[in-house]
């Protein structure tokens, strides 16, 4: 039941704040059902819940997306998912759950700083690989697009296609990376039918909260939400291992 209660309530907050914010929902998420459930539980509800919220944006700006770019992306990352599949299996419970947090803060450190590195064909496959690694380790792996999405000074609508748009099709191919590890099972599945009225929900208060925050202060506290979501994390697995 504490188990249920978590994904229920983790989820909820992290749907308001991808909607509030434009990202967090896996840096939020996944460190922290990660205390609650194995990593190899927990990477992949994670991920479907995650694919299933870029699925409700993505039909709606479709339009709009930067195909060429998308598909370069998708290229790497569907190089690195399997790497990513490779260390989630044999990689033990809490050397994963400080790679998670370890890797949770970082990105949102990257995030806050605004790291970006320069553009072409080369870099936007690696970014991809990147991403497809994080998407089957440790389910983290918007940052890096969203980073590399950042520094092209795409307008607004088409950002949000192409990171929704390719979060689907990269969605595909990680669930199916999942089924065939054996790691997204009938459990697991019971568990995200859990999850998904409250990511809907999280998306309705997200709406109703959207205008009345700052978006950039907003912004600024789930960073350093996450941040600390992330370190706390790491830490506590870290003191297990010793």
């Amino acid at each position: 039941m504490e188990t249920e209660i978590a994904i229920a309530a983790i989820t909820l907050v992290g749907a308001m704040v991808q909607t509030v914010a434009g990202f967090g929902f896996s840096l939020l998420v996944v460190p922290t059902l990660v205390l609650f459930m194995e990593p190899a539980q927990a990477v992949p509800i994670s991920a479907v819940l995650s694919f299933m919220n870029a699925l409700r944006v993505s039909h709606s700006v479709r339009e709009h997306a930067p195909w060429r770019l998308v598909f370069l992306l998708l290229a790497g990352s569907v190089i690195g998912l399997p790497l990513g599949v490779y260390v989630l299996l044999y990689t033990s419970a809490e050397v994963l759950r400080v790679l998670v947090g370890v890797t949770a803060a970082t990105m949102a450190g990257a995030i806050w700083f605004g790291l970006r590195w320069k553009h072409s064909d080369v870099a936007a496959g690696l970014t991809g690989f990147v991403s497809g690694i994080l998407t089957t380790s440790t389910a983290i792996n918007g940052p890096p697009i969203v980073l590399y999405l950042q520094a092209s000074g795409l307008p607004p609508t088409v950002f949000r296609a192409a990171l929704s748009n390719l979060f689907v099709l990269n969605g595909v191919f990680a669930l199916t990376g999942f089924v065939w590890a054996g790691v997204l099972g009938v459990a697991e599945l019971r568990q995200i039918a859990i999850g998904i009225p409250f990511l809907l929900g999280g998306y309705w208060f997200g709406q109703k909260l959207l205008g009345r925050l700052d978006p950039e202060r907003f912004q600024k506290f789930v960073l350093m939400l996450l941040a600390v979501a992330g370190a706390a994390t790491a830490t506590v697995a870290l003191l297990r291992l010793l």
